[in-house]
């Protein structure tokens, strides 16, 4: 039985961590290319220019660092008084030791103190540990969102807070 977890420290993320954070994310997306397709792995795996873009472009991205090591990241954003979850990773060498959950909580915590009224939570249709994930976290799926330019399906999950 374990009764004390490893705890990041997540802290809001700047410009100068974009590449840092599209590593992460190219690397926490690596191992899933396959479940979640062609189309959807570009998406999923931004360029550091396109992290750079969500700093200007109104989103809050988060960074959890371990060890001096940025195991993780997670993107929020606040569109009519709710939130939207996305973008959550964990670095592979860094997964199985409640780093995904800890990051998650921070966004739905993050989410409480902006006042939202509702979290939603987006999670590519192939990975199952990501929808168990929110599931664990009081999420329910409320649909399926098809991408509209390219052939891709994400899972949407909702919870009120």
């Amino acid at each position: 039985m374990r009764f004390f977890r490893p705890v990041p420290r997540i802290s809001l993320a700047a410009p100068e961590h974009s590449a840092e954070l599209a590593g992460v994310l190219r690397a926490a997306w690596e191992p899933h290319r396959a479940q979640v397709g062609d189309a959807l792995w570009e998406d999923l795996v931004p360029d550091p220019s396109e992290v750079d873009a969500w700093f200007r472009g109104g989103f809050e991205v988060y960074r959890a660092l371990h060890d001096g090591h940025t195991v993780g990241t997670v993107r929020v954003a606040f569109p009519t008084g709710a939130c939207v979850v996305d973008r959550l990773a964990v670095h592979p060498a860094h997964r199985q030791r409640g780093f995904g959950e800890y990051i998650a909580e921070h966004a739905v915590g993050r989410a409480r103190r902006a006042g939202a009224g509702r979290v939603w939570a987006r999670v590519p249709h192939g990975l199952l540990e990501g929808q168990r994930l929110f599931r664990k976290l009081g999420f329910s799926e409320v649909g399926i969102q098809d991408g509209l330019l390219r052939p891709w399906r994400v899972v949407l999950l909702d919870r009120a807070l």
